[in-house]
């Protein structure tokens, strides 16, 4: 399970946990290997604890709090909750780890007011947590002072790297063509218990006469795509698309290509519906340049995503599975105050 990024870090002020029986963790113990760095049990427990203690109560609240969340596949991938949380730790350890090693690259160091930020955010969720909570979480100021670096390098690394994406996208690579449609559906309607019930042969004559109807009204002069739209009981939907799109049927896209501004189509067939399109807009503002942001964003992701995989191609990364075993998430912790919180800028969660 990929590590999802999200902008800053949030430190839960107050927690509790359950059942404390302490977690026998040697946090010296390398659980992780890379070219020149050995990643410590102790700050993967914490990491993994940490998570857990993040999403804990979101997931009771979502699945229900019978039974151990822990151990339910809630990805359907055959893994549980616990695996994949302990998979997608180590994987941003891995990136994390393999970011800090290459700081000098890109010229990027820690200002004396981030470390003494990071500093002052570990000691303020050390001293907010009771010690029975920290222990089981296998904090220390030392290990939640590495978590929060690690973290404030990353960030600061990714926007470095993004920094060299080419950021020019043309006018006609951004463009996006803006359009109304009326769609009829051939196959089917859904009932009123939200079951798909197929339309009879004769139901679907009669919705193709019906389209015969509304293509000759529609072929009059004047005539607009909404009233004839109305008249027949049918909404006209819009949007846009660019010349790329892949969300559109093939059929519905080669014929709004071969719209001029301000044209409707005949009635369009594809295997499940039949459309009626109108061009609005040889170029629709608002979407390309939204689309443009997207195209730039993409390109930064896929040059950080190159980078950092060229980096770890061969830095013999290497995780050792029974040590991450002896990570568990057998007791609970309950988030007391949520309005309680620690943040450093630049932090990323794996949630």
């Amino acid at each position: 399970m990929k590590a999802k990024r999200i902008a800053a870090l949030v430190l839960a002020g107050v927690l509790c946990a359950s059942a404390l029986t302490g977690c026998g963790i040697d946090k010296d113990a390398a659980i992780a290997t890379m070219k020149g760095k050995e990643v410590t049990m102790g700050i993967a427990n914490f990491y993994c604890r940490y998570q857990q203690s993040c999403v804990e109560d979101y997931y009771k609240s979502m699945m229900g709090s019978s039974g151990d969340i822990w151990e339910q596949d809630v990805y359907g991938n055959g893994t549980t909750l616990e695996d994949s949380m302990k998979e997608s730790v180590m994987e941003m350890l891995h990136e994390m780890y393999t970011l800090e090693a290459h700081m000098g690259d890109y010229n990027i160091s820690l200002t004396d007011s981030e470390k003494s930020a990071i500093t002052e955010a570990a000691k303020k969720f050390m001293d907010g947590n009771a010690s029975d909570t920290l222990k089981e979480m296998g904090a220390s100021q030392e290990l939640v002072e590495e978590y929060l670096t690690l973290m404030t390098v990353r960030t600061k690394m990714v926007a470095a790297i993004e920094a060299e994406a080419d950021t020019n996208v043309s006018d006609e690579e951004a463009n996006k063509r803006g359009y109304s449609m009326v769609k009829i559906e051939t196959t089917g309607t859904t009932d009123e218990s939200g079951s798909q019930v197929e339309y009879t042969e004769e139901e679907k004559a009669e919705l193709t006469e019906k389209a015969d109807a509304m293509e000759e009204k529609l072929q009059t002069e004047d005539t607009k795509l909404e009233d004839v739209a109305k008249e027949y009981g049918y909404e006209v939907t819009t949007g846009s698309y660019a010349s790329d799109d892949s969300a559109l049927d093939e059929a519905v896209k080669k014929a709004l290509d071969g719209l001029k501004e301000g044209e409707t189509s005949g009635k369009v067939e594809t295997e499940d519906a039949i459309y009626f399109l109108r061009l609005d807009a040889e170029t629709d503002k608002e979407a390309t340049e939204q689309n443009r942001e997207a195209i730039i964003n993409q390109r930064k992701s896929d040059l950080y995503q190159e980078t950092l995989e060229g980096w770890q191609k061969d830095d013999n990364w290497k995780v050792d599975e029974d040590m991450l075993e002896k990570i568990q998430f057998k007791n609970s912790f309950t988030q007391q105050d949520p309005n309680a919180s620690t943040q450093t800028e630049g932090a990323e969660s794996t949630q």
